[in-house]
């Protein structure tokens, strides 16, 4: 009997950000490529075009990976938040230690205020 292909949550909790950025960005027709940004990012990014398209605002809407981006003259690269090798995970997990509210595990949800891990 053949095999069921895995379903795309299952296919999706095997990837890393980047790969899920660049998956979400070719399956809308943006174009990727390799960038070194701030906050210690090196992976893929894509650039807008504020008068031809795509605009920031396309791409932020075509991916579920959460974004920032650096302007460059009157566009912006656009790359994901956090660690290019962080697993994406999509929010779904067994147990409410494996994920992280910012959908993947990178280490660098958001604590919330009151949270510190600096008590005295």
């Amino acid at each position: 009997m053949p095999q069921e292909p895995p379903t795309k949550s299952a296919l999706q909790l095997d990837m890393t950000v980047h790969e899920k950025f660049v998956e979400d960005m070719d399956g809308a027709g943006i174009h990727t490529e390799g960038y070194s940004g701030r906050f210690y990012w090196e992976g893929p990014a894509a650039r807008s075009d504020e008068q031809n398209g795509p605009t920031l605002s396309d791409i932020i809407k075509r991916t579920a990976v959460p974004l920032q981006w650096d302007r460059q003259d009157l566009n912006y690269i656009v790359y994901p938040v956090g660690k290019a090798k962080a697993r994406w995970n999509d929010n779904v997990a067994d147990s409410d230690d494996e994920s992280e509210p910012d959908g993947y595990n990178d280490g660098y949800a958001a604590k919330p205020p009151g949270d510190s891990d600096d008590e005295d």
